[in-house]
């Protein structure tokens, strides 16, 4: 048996790489080539959001104390940012709410997101699950020097179970409480999302956020305490030279929540499922989705059919994750091939015989691995009871969780228990 994992590593092998149609695009190249020029002539010594994307189509201009939407939303710090979106912490001073606002790139095309979302905060709030999915709360169009962009006003949460783990826990791992409570609320969260007709594509630790308590009830002062100093960088041009308006005069270092106030959400540990980029209606499905490959449904893998019985098996893969501190396939080095190896060795069924051309096609065989393979509960309790870490979990508790996982880990989606399946058993 070859163990998917940091402690034994598995992939090894090289990796195949491709040139894409969009690199031979003339006009992909051209506009890159901006980008980079850009680049070269501005900098920042704040490390945060490539300023090479401060052009025609990219990220909007903002400042700390901005007010958007004709003064209703005031910007205290920022939150994070990705490839088409900054997303900042902003005060709704209408209804006395912190919120978190996410403007997109203006060259991003209507968005499921947004469709997502709409049809979220349509939902009556009386399923269990309402509470632990975060939700839109209202939303604009600003127009800028860089063009049009998309503004989602959403509840602000704390940070992602991901960074707390790596940043504020001595095990890297969660206390067993925290683990068992997470768990039985993201399948409350995706129980209420399956109901909604909506998956989400992207579950993953990343994606699940603690809740801050009492934040509402917070002054600005006290709140802005919470998320630290903004550390703000100036933009520099050669010899000094203004700036062209595409660009803002100062880049914000994302906030980041202190020891001290992890500790004190985790006191009442809460958490909401976040970002709906990958998220879809039952009537409006992707072909594939970019779900993180340790997290990646096998029919995903094999583009096959795609439904919201995704999520299932990315939440057995994040329960894993949640009890251990690991998810349970690789992550360094990880290939689509490798993944499916992987797979094939930890779960009891057969790979459906309408996957097995491809797999074959991949670099596979067919056929089973020897019985003599680590399986799910096995490397589960492997993983858990490493002996440089203090379990409190029960050598029974692991096997009932292994349990569990397995039947959310199907290889066929049909035959995957639904989050209400697993809610009924007793380990919750």
């Amino acid at each position: 048996m070859i163990k998917p994992s940091s402690l034994m590593p598995f992939s090894q092998r090289p990796v195949a790489w491709s040139i894409t149609s969009r690199s031979l695009n003339p006009f992909y190249e051209f506009r890159r080539h901006q980008s980079q020029t850009l680049a070269q002539k501005y900098r920042c010594s704040v490390d945060a959001e490539p300023l090479r994307r401060y052009e025609a189509g990219g990220y909007h201009p903002l400042a700390l104390g901005d007010v958007l939407e004709g003064g209703r939303y005031k910007i205290l710090h920022k939150l994070g940012w990705g490839s088409y979106s900054t997303t900042w912490a902003a005060k709704d001073q209408k209804d006395d709410l912190y919120v978190a606002l996410k403007v997109t790139t203006s060259e991003a095309k209507e968005s499921r997101e947004l469709k997502v979302l709409q049809a979220l905060s349509s939902q009556p709030n009386n399923h269990p699950g309402w509470h632990y999915v975060n939700k839109m709360l209202d939303h604009f169009t600003i127009l800028g020097p860089n063009g049009s962009h998309d503004c989602l006003v959403l509840e602000l949460v704390g940070p992602n179970v991901a960074d707390v783990v790596e940043r504020h826990l001595k095990d890297s791992r969660l206390p067993s409480n925290a683990a068992g409570l997470f768990s039985k609320q993201i399948l409350q969260g995706l129980d209420f999302l399956s109901t909604s007709d909506i998956g989400h594509g992207d579950i993953h630790t990343r994606n699940l956020a603690l809740t801050i308590p009492d934040l509402h009830s917070l002054s600005e002062k006290d709140f802005m305490a919470k998320l630290g100093e903004p550390d703000e960088g100036l933009v520099l041009g050669p010899d000094d030279a203004p700036l062209p308006k595409s660009l803002p005069a100062r880049i914000v270092r994302p906030a980041s929540f202190g020891h001290r106030e992890v500790q004190r959400i985790l006191a009442k540990p809460s958490i909401k499922i976040i970002d709906f980029g990958e998220a879809f209606l039952s009537d409006d499905i992707s072909s594939t989705l970019n779900t993180p490959l340790p997290v990646r449904a096998p029919e995903i893998v094999f583009g096959d059919k795609l439904d919201h019985r995704v999520d299932l098996w990315s939440t057995g893969c994040l329960i894993f994750e949640l009890i251990t501190g690991q998810p349970p396939f690789d992550v360094i080095m990880l290939t689509p091939p490798i993944l499916v190896e992987q797979m094939i060795e930890l779960i009891d069924d057969e790979l459906p015989s309408r996957w097995q051309a491809k797999w074959q096609a991949m670099q596979g065989t067919p056929t089973r691995p020897d019985d003599d393979g680590t399986k799910l509960h096995s490397w589960l309790e492997e993983v858990y009871f490493d002996s440089d870490k203090k379990p409190e979990f029960t050598k029974n508790d692991i096997k009932r969780a292994a349990e569990l996982i397995a039947r959310l880990m199907r290889f066929e989606p049909s035959l995957r228990a639904t989050p209400n399946e697993i809610l009924a058993e007793s380990w919750f």
